[in-house]
């Protein structure tokens, strides 16, 4: 058979994997919110296709002994990649408010896919959006020469969550009081990866709502697994295409550090005195605004 033939051949086996693929009922979305009690946490990650670390904060216990609600507080990676199923899984959740973190040029470069038209409303904060730009540059830089001298992303990421506790204070305050507005209804809050801006934004609402530290930070580093996993594609190119140094140095980005949010708590001790004073000067919450989080979002 010559090598045309072959080609060819080659190529309409692909096409008819293809389509068989397309004809494959997707999985049924798991919703830990309609599963028996003892089942939902091992489904606190939703089962979507192309929507990466989607994950339900139900079930975490507070220092009182109450639990937040499954399904009204949801964190997640961008909704870029949504499959056919996945907007129709985003529509059983019922949420009010999705809330968007990324910055301008993330959201240009990736726009959401979302339900049309979708049943919730949509809340824009960009965070980090001069910063992530920057950033963006400076890696795309050194990827394409090769030279990473002086280059730390461990100290960058650093940085990065204490920002979150200072810089962009206004934009987690904002966020803290969409989540209130809500009444308790279904709220949902991504970034790109889901876990930095995410991350910082459902360690302080898990605060707020009484949750300890250990708790919180072991959320926190759910995420390295799910981002990491998510990008494992874009690692491998950049492993063959650009090198291990290359690959390595995106990856520590790409996942999450204890000592990162650690260092955003720092931050907020050393500049507010404390988490209460943060709450309440920071992100303007009166003990009342706590009252109503706790009574809407805990049983």
């Amino acid at each position: 058979m010559s090598k045309k033939k072959v080609f060819w051949s080659a190529f309409a086996v692909l096409l008819a994997i293809f389509a068989i693929i397309q004809f494959v009922p997707s999985a049924p979305l798991l919703i830990p919110a309609q599963l028996p009690p003892e089942q939902r946490a091992a489904h606190r990650l939703l089962n979507f296709e192309g929507i990466a670390n989607f994950r339900d904060l139900g079930g975490y216990a507070n220092e009182q002994g109450q639990q937040v609600k499954w399904g009204v507080l949801y964190r997640s990676g961008t909704f870029a990649h949504s499959s056919r199923a996945d907007l129709q899984g985003l529509q059983q959740l019922q949420l009010a408010t999705l809330i968007d973190f990324r910055s301008g040029g993330e959201k240009e470069e990736e726009p959401n896919q979302l339900p049309q038209p979708a049943s919730f409303t949509v809340v824009e904060i960009p965070t980090l959006d001069e910063g992530n730009k920057a950033l963006v540059g400076e890696v795309m830089e050194r990827v394409e020469s090769g030279n990473f001298d002086g280059f730390d992303p461990d100290q960058f990421m650093l940085t990065a969550n204490r920002q979150f506790a200072t810089e962009f204070t206004p934009q987690f305050r904002q966020f803290i009081h969409t989540v209130l507005d809500a009444r308790g209804k279904p709220v949902a809050w991504h970034c790109s990866a889901g876990k930095d801006r995410t991350g910082f934004a459902s360690a302080i609402l898990l605060r707020v709502l009484g949750v300890p530290q250990e708790t919180v930070m072991r959320d926190y580093m759910e995420s390295k697994q799910h981002a990491l996993e998510a990008r494992k594609n874009q690692l491998l190119l950049l492993r063959v295409f650009k090198g291990e140094e290359a690959a390595d140095k995106l990856a520590i980005m790409m996942g999450v550090e204890e000592a990162w949010l650690l260092a955003a708590f720092e931050e907020i001790d050393a500049q507010w005195g404390s988490f209460d004073n943060y709450v309440s000067e920071g992100l303007q919450l009166t003990d009342r605004d706590i009252a109503k989080l706790r009574n809407q979002l805990l049983e």
